[in-house]
């Protein structure tokens, strides 16, 4: 989203294949100002890798060429160096000249240790896809992108897709109205590491977790399943003057994509809906990428492979006493997500 309109392109590294990598790979391919040069992902069989890009079980097959030879994959005939390592640090990132590296796998250890790749000069700037409080700055566009400090913020967070959907709703309607309280639900498709039978909580696929409720090793495909979740924390971070008037809670629902917010804020001032669309009309205009609004009945698996980060559903909007409001924001989980990812790769590059 940036306006520089170098002709060099932004060179990538991203560390962790998975969903992440696999989206924003798929973006890059799209897109000329960006180049993937070297990629870290610690399942070593570069053909299934390839197999994974190539066909996807959301978005379909990928638009494109790839062909590997021994550790290189060719995708439309850019060269991308593989490797195996089980950890950032063991990665040569300097050889590759990267403007930003990406890390993507989640893991504790790489986040934490990212810092010293770029004390160390190995790498110029590193976008964390997580919140983390190891990192010296988190950017949700739409929000507070215009406070990056190019000279001062190196472990760059582009925080979780949900708080992406979250924080420009809440920015908003603050700036304008006023926000007292307010509770986001957030309804999020099954993630690879739940049970599809039901299963002890030890059963669950996720290294680290150190969740204690029974519930979160049920089937996956059968249950609505409520759990805490770290968007309420991850918002705040970005939007700290909500801090004690903002939390939210989740399902985990049984669908392949597509998330949704719900929200249920109780407005400072008085209002009408009029004024809270009017609100949202001039940030869709402002953030055209980040922010649509959607005035069509339309189900979940239609917002697939949008990269808006939230989708307003305007017409299923609510305001009960002139200031408790109820609304409905949609997303692409991942492919919004890795949309962002790379909006803030593209401003953290100062390119």
């Amino acid at each position: 989203m940036s306006n520089n309109n170098s002709s060099a392109p932004i060179r990538i590294g991203i560390n962790g294949f998975g969903r992440i990598g696999r989206s924003v790979t798929r973006k890059i391919s799209q897109n000329p100002r960006f180049e993937l040069v070297v990629v870290n992902e610690i399942e070593s069989d570069l053909l299934n890798l390839e197999y994974l890009l190539k066909f996807d079980s959301v978005y379909g097959r990928f638009n494109g060429t790839t062909k590997t030879e021994s550790d290189l994959l060719f995708v439309n005939e850019q060269k991308i160096k593989f490797f195996s390592k089980s950890s950032i640090r063991e990665v040569p990132w300097e050889n590759y000249n990267l403007d930003v590296l990406i890390e993507a796998t989640g893991v504790n250890a790489n986040i934490v240790e990212s810092k010293a790749l770029v004390e160390s000069n190995k790498v110029k700037k590193i976008v964390v896809t997580n919140a983390h409080p190891s990192v010296e700055h988190t950017i949700v566009f739409g929000a507070n992108n215009a406070s990056f400090e190019i000279q001062n913020h190196s472990v760059i967070s582009s925080s979780i897709c949900d708080a992406n959907a979250i924080v420009p709703v809440l920015h908003y309607l603050n700036e304008s109205i006023g926000i007292e309280t307010g509770l986001v639900t957030t309804l999020h498709p099954w993630l690879s590491y739940q049970n599809l039978l039901d299963g002890p909580i030890s059963s669950v696929s996720s290294p680290g977790h150190n969740w204690s409720e029974y519930s979160l090793g049920r089937s996956s495909v059968g249950n609505l399943i409520l759990k805490d979740t770290t968007a309420g924390e991850a918002t705040v971070s970005v939007l700290p003057e909500l801090k004690g008037k903002i939390d939210a809670i989740s399902f985990r629902v049984p669908t392949s994509n597509v998330s949704a917010s719900d929200f249920s804020i109780n407005l400072s001032c008085q209002t009408n809906l009029e004024e809270i669309q009017g609100i949202f009309e001039a940030a869709e205009r402002k953030y055209p990428e980040v922010i649509m609004l959607n005035h069509e009945s339309l189900v979940s698996s239609d917002f697939t492979g949008m990269s808006q980060s939230c989708i307003i559903d305007i017409h299923k909007m609510k305001l009960i006493g002139g200031n408790f409001l109820k609304m409905v924001s949609w997303y692409d989980n991942e492919w919004a997500y890795g949309s962002r990812v790379l909006d803030v790769a593209q401003l953290v590059s100062g390119k």
